[in-house]
């Protein structure tokens, strides 16, 4: 039988990302029409797996060659035009991030909820209508739009999209560039179970447009389409050939996890935290809407000191509008009837007020932050409800910083700026700066969302010991029944806006 042509070929590569050896004697062949999932014991390492097909880590000995974009590089040559074989590959990150019209700068936190300056950003159409295409293909506006589920979402603003919303066109952009090769680093991360259940439909018909695939996944969620899987660690890719076995080996690698409550000693406040004598949250009737569109509708909840709740719905369900009202940061709040920690919205509080007894932490806050921030500033910011550190701090203050950072074993990498560290060191840093002013109420978006099965599994023991030790109350949002805290025992669910089970 003839051998199929090479695709993407890794020789004996040493890899190294910002001056560190990631992979030694690193081997990869991918034949033209394979689709290929990456797991491994790190997803750091996956991440960094893909980043170096894509060119963007530094190869210090070996090769790496992608014949599949040479014909392409030739003509482009041949008529004096400047090519990348970048120019043939999309990636979805876990880190993507929209600017707004004038791409002079990221949105900031709160912009989403502000109507009045969604002007400055793009609808989901106009957006995607605007994706620079290198070569044309099988895809195109309208069937990327169907592909994706995207017909409802059209005319919405980009900042108002769901956290899987923004992931669903994050995939529908990549898909557009009509690419030889789609990465995609955790496909399934961010979308509802129906999204989930559907997306094995949704890669057979990429697949079946010629593109090629290469995504991480972890072994529950390796989709059957895919070809052949490899298993990523210390630095070293070995091939899998039995699907069977991938549960076994994520298990073994993860097994030596062990969770040490010790090292918060002193950190915690284990007393009576304030506002204990009243209602945390007290909504009655509550709508909000964006012109005719109801994102809540006549919503009432209340939530008492110490009560863990879990907050779930499908995407789009209204979810982040529910956490934008608990946080202060939707305006809508003062035309409704709401109270936080015994006060009622609008009678005087400053959004200070607000913040200052909640801890939050979220799926994609880490792309608010402004670049120059570095991981010790990002906790600090924590002590003054700020997106960022801004003053001096004293001497005491910059101890408990410190002290966050080494228990979350963060503090080797305190100088670098958040955008330059992994999707699992970004979240216990952000979690350090919501704990670190020991909050009333915390409130977790999707927090664990993207971390590999050994990060999750620390995150959720740390959140049950904080739950254990402390009175404080908690929000808890999540698509995966894994990641749910024992401690939970409320539940609010929602479906287009309406409470469906409380």
């Amino acid at each position: 039988m003839k051998k199929k042509s090479v695709f993407l070929e890794i020789n004996n590569a040493t890899v190294q990302s910002f001056g560190k050896t990631v992979f030694k004697d690193l081997n990869f062949t991918v034949e033209n029409g394979e689709s290929w999932a990456i797991l491994g014991d790190s997803g750091k390492e996956r991440t960094l797996f893909l980043e170096t097909i894509l060119g963007r880590t530094a190869i210090v000995r070996g090769s790496i060659e992608w014949p599949f974009a040479a014909d392409y590089q030739k003509k482009q040559r041949d008529l004096g035009l400047i090519n990348s074989f970048r120019d043939l590959i999309a990636l979805v990150s876990q880190k993507y991030t929209f600017r707004n019209k004038s791409s002079q700068q990221n949105f900031y936190y709160q912009q989403r909820f502000n109507s009045s300056e969604s002007e400055d950003t793009a609808t989901v159409n106009a957006f995607l209508s605007e994706v620079e295409i290198k070569e044309e293909g099988a895809w195109n506006l309208s069937n990327v739009i169907q592909l994706f589920g995207l017909e409802g979402l059209k005319s919405k603003s980009l900042i108002k999209l769901s956290n899987g919303e923004t992931r669903r066109l994050a995939l529908a952009e990549a898909l557009l560039k009509n690419p030889k090769l789609l990465l995609i680093d955790m496909p399934l991360v961010g979308l509802d179970v129906q999204t989930r259940a559907d997306f094995e439909g949704i890669l057979k018909a990429i697949q079946h447009s010629g593109i090629q695939v290469i995504m991480t996944s972890s072994a529950k969620e390796v989709p059957e389409a895919v070809d052949r899987i490899g298993w990523i660690s210390g630095g070293k890719l070995m091939i899998v050939e039995e699907r069977d076995s991938l549960i076994p080996l994520e298990n073994e690698a993860f097994s030596t996890f062990n969770f040490s409550p010790l090292s918060f000693d002193g950190l915690l406040n284990t007393g009576t935290l304030p506002f204990s004598d009243q209602e945390i949250i007290k909504m009655n009737n509550v709508t909000i809407r964006y012109g005719e569109k109801k994102l809540l509708d006549n919503l009432s909840w209340q939530v008492n000191p110490g009560e863990k709740w879990l907050i779930k719905g499908h995407n789009g369900a209204g979810k982040s509008t529910l956490i934008s009202l608990v946080l202060g940061e939707n305006p809508q709040a003062y035309a409704n009837d709401i109270s936080l920690f015994g006060r009622k919205r609008g009678t005087g509080e400053s959004i200070w007020d607000v913040k200052r007894p909640i801890g939050f932490v979220s799926a994609e806050l880490a792309r608010y932050f402004p670049t120059n921030q570095t991981c010790k500033k990002v906790v600090a910011s924590g002590l003054f409800d700020t997106m960022g550190l801004f003053k001096k701090l004293t001497e005491t203050q910059e101890a408990l910083v410190d002290r966050w950072l080494e228990v979350f074993q963060l503090s080797h990498l305190s100088e670098f700026r958040l955008n330059q560290i992994s999707l699992e060191e970004q979240r216990f840093c952000i979690l350090a700066r919501a704990m670190i002013k020991s909050p009333t109420l915390l409130v977790l978006d999707e927090a664990s969302q993207g971390m590999d099965e050994e990060q999750r599994s620390r995150f959720k023991s740390t959140i049950e010991y904080f739950c254990q030790e402390t009175g404080l109350t908690l929000l808890f949002v999540s698509h995966y029944d894994v990641d749910i805290p024992d401690c939970i025992g409320h539940t609010l669910e929602l479906e287009l806006g309406k409470v469906i089970n409380k």
